[in-house]
């Protein structure tokens, strides 16, 4: 299924490992969500907690997804031409972040899927943060479909230039 798209087989591997991952922890939010009523018998709200702990885990996989973009940088970096132990460094860093690019994205989008179901249709409020945070899920959605397309090249660079904006989105969202 994924030969086509992915040539790599260790990225492949981890990709195929990234999907059980998410799948299960995709069962588990939403039997969470279902048994949400035995759960609220406790004084306080387990379902928002839960789902402010899936939200923090999956900015922490957003951002650690985008760390590959700064090693790009400063690879290409015209400062660095004589540093070529750092350079090389920097190559391995970067071939390491390559190949759990993916794999890391996965698992966060479905982090963030079950953290946006809850506060979106579990814990509304009229507000800043979560405007912030709907804005930043639907940049998301198209980045993980442009993500995708970046395998064969259709995507125009849009996945780059996308990525920025829900970094950017989801420090407005964190932050508020």
């Amino acid at each position: 299924m994924l030969k086509n798209w992915v040539k790599n087989k260790n990225e492949r591997k981890l990709i195929y490992l990234s999907l059980i991952i998410s799948i299960i922890i995709l069962g588990l939010g939403c039997w969470t969500i279902l048994h949400q009523n035995e759960l609220n018998l406790q004084s306080h709200n387990p379902l928002k907690s839960y789902a402010k702990n899936k939200g923090s885990l999956g900015r922490i996989g957003v951002f650690t997804a985008f760390a590959m973009f700064p090693l790009y940088y400063l690879i290409r970096l015209k400062k660095l031409n004589g540093q070529i132990k750092f350079k090389k460094f920097i190559g391995k860093l970067l071939k390491w972040c390559k190949l759990i690019h993916v794999p890391v994205s996965l698992i966060a989008f479905v982090l963030i899927t079950i953290h946006s179901v809850i506060m979106t249709f579990f814990q509304w409020k009229t507000n800043a943060v979560y405007i912030s945070g709907v804005i930043t899920y639907l940049l998301l959605i198209p980045l993980g479909i442009l993500g995708f397309l970046r395998y064969k090249r259709k995507d125009k660079n849009w996945h780059y230039y996308l990525s920025f904006a829900v970094v950017i989105s989801m420090l407005i969202h964190t932050f508020i």
